[in-house]
């Protein structure tokens, strides 16, 4: 005999979403509550939307920081760590056009983020660039999906510059931000 699994539609979810204490993720049907970061996580994050909000801006996109939803083609819904997106929103409450996604890793989500949300952020047709980001290490992955699929990744570290179409990402510059900002390890 097989047990049922309960499963929650796209628009359960969203209005549940909108209630919650804690935010969630939506996969395959089923609701994720998801973890805080830590503090080198959270700075990284700033900083980056710091890097790429300006240009973003002024060619007429918006980028977000952590609290807008990107639902994908197969009805998933996450909140990316920084995202930019362009053209009108599909719905107040979400994006679903994402044309650039950067996640920061960590231990128990980095394997997810390389994985499920690579292949869910990819087969929007709008991505151009999808960022993997270390917060510890000096390493960024970096995918430049085409025809809704992710080719090949390439890794950026010390020395490197990550090209971005809303401005450079200078690896090493960021990060002597972080480590001369972050208090803890």
């Amino acid at each position: 005999m097989s047990e049922a699994i309960a499963t929650c539609s796209f628009e359960d979810f969203l209005e549940a979403e909108q209630l919650a204490d804690r935010r969630h993720e939506l996969v395959g049907g089923r609701v994720y509550a998801m973890a805080g970061g830590s503090e080198r996580h959270d700075l990284i994050a700033g900083l980056t939307y710091e890097l790429v909000a300006p240009e973003a801006r002024s060619r007429g996109c918006r980028p977000f920081i952590s609290n807008r939803l990107v639902r994908t083609m197969s009805g998933n819904a996450y909140y990316p760590d920084v995202f930019v997106a362009c053209g009108g929103a599909p719905h107040r409450l979400y994006e679903s056009s994402p044309v650039l996604v950067v996640e920061f890793l960590s231990r128990s989500t980095a394997d997810l983020d390389r994985r499920e949300k690579a292949v869910g952020y990819a087969a929007s047709e709008s991505l151009s660039l999808l960022l993997l980001v270390d917060p510890d290490a000096r390493r960024i992955e970096a995918a430049r999906p085409a025809a809704g699929k992710i080719g090949a990744w390439a890794a950026y570290g010390p020395g490197d510059v990550v090209a971005t179409e809303f401005g450079d990402i200078d690896v090493d510059t960021l990060y002597d931000v972080i480590d001369r900002t972050a208090t803890t390890r």
